[in-house]
């Protein structure tokens, strides 16, 4: 076998059965591999900023690793941003690189074709790289990667073959099925954490994405009732709890979730991460008292102190937990209740997006971009099913949801996917829907098209006096141009005829792109943008 035919089946013996990329000299080793092999599905890309984001999108969907393949130097920096929203949302993305020949190692690799210093420029965004020298180093790589993958808490790894390690005749035995290191909860610590909850009143979970990680959303469920104990999510936690039960509150920074997490004498923190972005920069009001459970032990305490922890598998503590905890229920009364109803009273639909929920089944994936209509949906959109709602939360990616909707629906065939993007992102990867229309991928992508950047508009406005700068564009029909990339272009003048043709598309063969027009409601767009117009 050569180096590219053990790389191949160690992806297949890791369960791979997709990948998406770009041919190009440096990586023709491993695409004759791949076709040699067989068994493998593969996408060819129209950039390689795509090929990561589908990837991104295929993990996010299903939890299960998405794997891209491109050529190093412009062909990795451009896949790089699928990396770097899977860094910072710990999700199992693996770029494959072809690369510089071991037998010029120690060139300066400005002067190699395609040069870069690939260890260096991945490493800060990566939980894992690795460049097998030869052959036989090809097993421990792969190993070594799906480990950092498959972790309770993933991101995304590298892996780079030279081009002559690639096509080297050699022998290696292809590693088995490579599970991640699930630490097994303490049970004093999960003593100390029950302890600490008992004298607690009115406790709160804030719940974050490692819950889903760790396929332990039903044993969140079952502690929350068992428990009679509000939930509150994290951007990435949304679906950890449907969003119609009596004891989900919503997102932590809208208005439900601050007033239970106000009134709360104890936060029971549960796989989440206290980001930036959902702290409010570390201002949100939580109580004093905590308590946190977390797959990963340097996270207990992190950001707050806390009363106790126990750091394990989720799977295991979080049921631990309510064993311990025994004969327990908070005093919250009637307070949730009439907080949701309070928050919900009067308020206005998300646009455009709201409208679509009655026509899609519980289980339809929704895969929302960095848009003015997409902000409010973390806390008004209900979502019923873990894995069902895509959104860049810490990178904040713009362009994600096409290519990223293109992924869900490859891992996820028999589920609706639908993306909702504003027009700024949407162009940035339409491109993408050239190769959902070559393989038949069926996606509806809701594009607004209000001729503006217009969260960005509307945060100039509001920080500089009114003063804006290159935030209006001239936008072309992006009905006309999804049909030149070969799919399905519908434009809609009047958004009030919008909901009868987003019934109408579902089901159809292939992508769909709705253009909606929006620039008579770009201000009321603005206007609905939460981190500038807080409730």
């Amino acid at each position: 076998m050569t180096g590219a035919d053990v790389l191949i089946q160690s992806l297949k013996a890791q369960g791979v059965d997709t990948l998406t990329g770009m041919p190009g000299n440096q990586n023709i080793h491993l695409y004759d591999a791949v076709l040699r092999a067989g068994g493998i599905r593969h996408l060819l890309i129209r950039h390689e900023q795509g090929a990561t984001l589908i990837a991104n999108g295929y993990a996010r969907a299903s939890g299960r690793v998405g794997v891209a393949l491109t050529v190093p130097g412009p062909g990795s920096t451009n896949a790089s941003t699928g990396l770097v929203d899977a860094h910072t949302d710990c999700i199992p993305v693996l770029l494959i690189t072809g690369g510089t020949e071991v037998a010029f190692d120690g060139r300066d690799r400005a002067k190699c074709f395609h040069g870069l210093d690939q260890a260096s420029f991945f490493k800060s965004i990566t939980h894992f790289f690795a460049r097998p020298r030869s052959v036989a180093e090809i097993p421990d790589a792969v190993v070594g990667a799906f480990k950092a993958l498959r972790a309770p808490r993933p991101g995304p790894a590298v892996i780079e073959i030279p081009t002559d390690v690639a096509a080297e005749e050699g022998m290696a035995d292809i590693p088995p099925v490579v599970e991640g290191d699930r630490l097994c909860p303490d049970s004093v610590d999960i003593d100390c954490v029950a302890e600490v909850l008992r004298t607690a009143k009115r406790p709160a979970i804030l719940a974050g994405s490692a819950v889903i990680h760790a396929n332990a959303t039903d044993a969140l469920r079952s502690l929350a009732e068992d428990l009679n104990i509000p939930v509150v999510y994290t951007r990435l936690g949304k679906g950890v709890m449907p969003d119609g039960h009596p004891l989900t509150v919503g997102h932590c920074s809208a208005q439900a979730g601050k007033t239970v997490l106000g009134s709360a004498d104890l936060l029971l923190a549960i796989g989440c991460r206290f980001t930036q972005i959902d702290t409010r920069s570390w201002s949100l009001p939580l109580p004093e008292r905590k308590v946190q459970l977390d797959p990963d032990p340097r996270e207990l305490g992190r950001e707050y102190p806390i009363e106790a922890g126990a750091a394990g598998d989720l799977a295991l503590s979080i049921p631990q937990l309510v064993e311990v905890v025994g004969d327990y229920t908070a005093d919250w009364g009637d307070f949730v209740d009439r907080t949701r109803a309070e928050a919900g009273a009067n308020r206005a639909p998300v646009p455009i997006m709201g409208v679509t929920r009655k026509s899609l089944p519980d289980d339809a994936i929704i895969v929302v971009d960095v848009t003015s209509i997409g902000y409010r949906a973390f806390d008004e959109y209900p979502i019923t099913v873990p894995r069902t709602f895509l959104y860049p939360s810490h990178s904040v990616t713009l362009g994600f949801a096409v290519p990223a909707a293109i992924g869900a629906k490859l891992a996820c065939p028999d589920q609706q996917v639908v993306a909702f993007c504003g027009d700024g992102g949407f162009q940035m990867t339409a491109s993408e829907l050239a190769t959902a229309a070559e393989h038949g991928v069926e996606t509806v992508s809701v594009v607004s098209n209000d001729g503006s950047l217009s969260a960005i508009r509307g945060a100039q406005a509001k920080a500089f006096n009114g003063r804006v700068i290159d935030t209006d564009m001239k936008t072309p029909r992006l009905a006309d141009l999804a049909r030149s990339l070969g799919a399905r272009g519908i434009r809609v003048d009047d958004p009030d005829r919008f909901e009868a043709v987003f019934a109408d598309t579902l089901g159809l063969e292939g992508p769909t792109v709705i253009e909606v027009m929006m620039e008579e409601q770009r201000d009321y767009l603005i206007s609905r943008v939460p981190w500038l117009y807080p409730e």
